[in-house]
């Protein structure tokens, strides 16, 4: 079983200078090939202009890696498609290309679901496993925390910034630490995580993956929920 994600860019068309909006997403990518190496069963590979896919081992922290790659490619918007399967032909560690399977099926039935049912613009990842019942907690979770996400302003979004630069994903970061690494004093950043929501957002995240894992491991929605 692996995890497949697919993503593309929001509104491409629209962006005037595609050179350099190419180049970008051949620099992230590669980039993130070496930042989550020992996660990836098939390195993050462009597949049209604006479009690239990876194929994630069942340990990769997905979430983690979504939004570092949002913040590597800020202001850039990006969809997101997951998928949950198995792949039935070889697989290409060096590039995401040639593989095919339920796991790409999902994923791509996923981000076509971002397409169709976006939440006024505010999620922008969706999960499949192709079961629809069993998804709807994973894609409940997710899109709670895209709508945290869709309210923060610069200063918020700085919180999570910091976070992914620490290699940090958890609501049981140190305050004292991210205090000083924002170099903001205790009570401001207190302020600054009651109105983010960070932490929740950060749990919702958590609580979504260890949704994916049971499903991947084959129990019952009932123990799930």
């Amino acid at each position: 079983m692996y995890l497949a994600l697919i993503a593309d860019v929001i509104d491409s068309k629209m962006v005037q200078a595609r050179f350099n909006l190419q180049k970008q997403l051949e620099e992230t990518l590669q980039k993130m090939n070496g930042l989550f190496a020992d996660y990836l069963a098939s390195c993050f590979t462009l597949t049209l202009g604006d479009e690239f896919q990876a194929l994630l081992k069942m340990n990769a922290p997905v979430f983690q890696i979504i939004d570092t790659l949002r913040s590597e490619l800020s202001p850039t918007q990006l969809r997101f498609g997951i998928g949950l399967g198995e792949i039935v032909t070889a697989i290409d560690p060096l590039q995401s290309i040639g593989a095919d399977g339920p796991a790409y099926w999902n994923a791509r039935a996923a981000i076509n679901l971002v397409h169709q049912k976006n939440d006024y613009g505010n999620t922008q990842i969706y999960f499949s496993s192709g079961n629809d019942s069993q998804d709807l907690l994973v894609n409940a979770l997710i899109a709670s925390g895209e709508a945290i996400r869709s309210s923060w302003r610069d200063s918020q979004e700085e919180i999570l910034l910091d976070l992914l630069k620490r290699s940090v994903y958890s609501e049981t970061f140190s305050q004292q630490d991210l205090a000083q690494s924002l170099a903001i004093n205790p009570s401001a950043l207190s302020k600054r995580l009651k109105s983010s929501s960070i932490r929740v957002y950060l749990r919702g995240r958590a609580a979504a993956l260890a949704c994916i894992h049971s499903l991947e491991k084959g129990e019952a929605y009932e123990r799930i929920v």
